[in-house]
């Protein structure tokens, strides 16, 4: 008995440490300053949405989230957890306001966005971009010199600028593929920009937020499209006269960097 408990917690300790071996934590943090605007026909400088986005790396893989939806996740995680001793109460108002709720992990050479439509979310998996990167110019950012290359996405072209000084293929959202950090990107008419404000050493274990329904890229547009032309269709609470206000308020929102 005694050889078959010694046998038993070998194993066990041998199954912890390869479950430890096993996960992934990030070398560096970098704060990408995101700025958006929603309607395309609204251009006004004032009526731009800025958001804080995270991209925790290392030479292998990487998550990139915006830091505010996060720190919601995690007072809901930590709520689940103390919930098993005693009730929590969390008051909608009182926490962080995001603008961004998707995230993007990488581990090896695969590349997954998770984002939701209405109360479920859903991951779909990515092709690295085709970059163009024969050009003369060069500039500094955060004090790295920088290089440009631009790449066609979503029917935009974009300009990046990579830093070969950090040289792994990383870069906020899909942007991956250079020789090196992406420091600074954004599309022609400055719909969609990403602006590396802080760089610093930093162990987080690297992970996904959380698991999506599996479906490719179409399907989610495609379900995406039907939530914006029918919205909270389970709310029968819901008048035809306030359906409409949603409806005509989704028209305006069509600067989605997914299409």
């Amino acid at each position: 008995m005694r050889r078959y408990f010694s046998l038993l917690l070998i194993l066990y300790s041998f199954f912890v440490f390869s479950q430890k071996k096993e996960k992934s934590f990030s070398e560096l943090e970098v704060q990408y300053e995101y700025s958006f605007i929603r309607d395309t026909t609204d251009i006004d400088p004032t009526h731009r949405l800025k958001e804080l986005m995270i991209l925790d790396l290392n030479s292998n893989s990487s998550i990139y989230f915006s830091q505010q939806y996060k720190a919601v996740r995690d007072i809901f995680n930590q709520a689940a957890i103390d919930s098993q001793n005693s009730i929590v109460n969390i008051k909608m108002a009182d926490l962080p306001k995001y603008k961004i709720g998707y995230s993007v992990y990488k581990t090896g050479s695969k590349i997954y966005v998770t984002a939701a439509i209405n109360k479920d979310f859903f991951t779909f998996e990515n092709e690295y971009l085709n970059w163009e990167i024969n050009y003369p110019e060069v500039k500094t950012i955060l004090g790295y010199k920088c290089n440009k290359a631009t790449t066609k996405f979503n029917n935009r072209v974009y300009t990046a600028w990579y830093t070969k000084e950090i040289p792994i293929s990383e870069g906020p959202y899909r942007f991956k593929g250079l020789t090196g950090l992406i420091l600074e990107i954004n599309d022609k008419k400055n719909f969609q920009t990403f602006k590396a404000i802080g760089i610093e050493k930093k162990q987080i274990e690297i992970k996904p937020l959380q698991k999506g329904i599996p479906v490719t890229r179409e399907q989610y547009l495609k379900k995406k499209e039907e939530f914006k032309s029918n919205p909270y269709p389970e709310r029968k609470n819901i008048s035809q006269e306030v359906r409409n206000q949603m409806i005509e308020a989704f028209k305006k929102d069509n600067n989605s960097i997914e299409n």
